[in-house]
């Protein structure tokens, strides 16, 4: 699945106020909230590929032949 941001980079006005950064910011704060809300479950379904890690990929952190220092 390709992201929006391998897509397009959107252009962001450089004369915004910070409070019209912040109506932005908050607009899709809760445009993001509500999609979740509504789609929880199908966008777990089609996220979980990406966030599914197989076990065997994740290396071991020590080695068990180490000796101990104690």
């Amino acid at each position: 699945m390709s992201t929006l941001a391998s897509r397009f980079t959107p252009l962001l006005p450089k004369d915004w106020t910070p409070q019209q950064a912040l109506a932005v910011y908050e607009l899709l704060s809760e445009l993001t909230e509500t999609v979740w809300n509504h789609y929880e479950i199908p966008l777990i379904e089609l996220l979980a590929p990406e966030l599914d890690q197989d076990p065997a990929s994740q290396p071991d952190l020590f080695d068990f032949n180490d000796q101990l220092p104690f």
